[in-house]
């Protein structure tokens, strides 16, 4: 299996983060949160953009408290 440059090889691997139910089209976020429903997949790939930009500006990542 490739890996990104800098990574370490893992025995598993990347599966979508876009996925789509009887409600709409969806997205996995790293911290395992779903972000949905939407209309298409093409919406779901823009919001995820979205998202992203928007927590890299914030630097608000969203994590599993204990």
């Amino acid at each position: 299996m490739r890996t990104r440059v800098g990574e370490a090889a893992r025995p598993w691997f990347r599966s979508d983060r876009y996925y789509h139910t009887g409600d709409g089209w969806w997205f996995m976020t790293r911290e395992n949160s779903e972000k949905g429903p939407f209309d298409s997949q093409n919406e779901a790939e823009n919001e995820l953009v979205l998202y992203i930009r928007k927590v890299n500006l914030e630097g608000d990542i969203p994590t599993m408290r204990h």
